[in-house]
């Protein structure tokens, strides 16, 4: 086989295959959508430009959507989540050490808030529900936020109240 015919026989292969992923469904009964993301009050790390592809504060909050809606929701039903604004707990505040551009200083002046709406569908894509969230947790510094290890912890618990409150106990 000639090396012409290798390298397009790779490409048709990544063709069919770019195109099998793509008409594939996610296969997670709940998907997040961020809307506008670069008009967020808060997804910058640092002092940094924020950045949308691979964010960590938003492929954080993403996955942890994914790992906690599933329970909330009958066989068969999807949530799809838009999240339109992100305030993470803290700030970032000027320091006078280069060294500590990257430190959020978290107090109760700054609590954690995130607006979003969403879409519940039934097994066969009909809506049973639609709604709009505007979260802030004033208390978020009251109690156990989580594991101290965990950055986003009192976002979580945050999303975590919510998601019990709309969508009732566990399954």
């Amino acid at each position: 086989m000639s090396t012409r015919s290798t390298l397009a026989a790779m490409f048709a292969t990544l063709a069919l295959s770019l195109a099998a992923a793509a008409a594939t469904p996610a296969g997670g009964p709940v998907t997040v959508e961020y809307v506008d993301p670069q008009g967020f009050t808060d997804i910058r790390e640092g002092f940094r430009r924020p950045r949308v592809d691979g964010n960590p504060h938003l492929n954080a909050l993403r996955k942890h959507f994914e790992k906690r809606v599933p329970r909330y929701l009958a066989a068969g039903q999807t949530l799809h989540i838009r999240v339109t604004d992100v305030d993470l707990a803290g700030d970032h505040r000027a320091q006078t050490n280069p060294w500590l551009l990257d430190v959020r200083l978290v107090t109760n002046v700054y609590p954690p808030g995130i607006s979003l709406n969403y879409t519940l569908k039934d097994p066969a894509g009909a809506v049973l529900r639609t709604g709009d969230a505007r979260l802030r947790d004033l208390g978020f510094d009251i109690g156990s936020g989580g594991p101290v290890a965990d950055p986003y912890r009192y976002e979580k618990r945050m999303l975590d109240k919510w998601l019990y409150r709309e969508f009732g106990g566990k399954r």
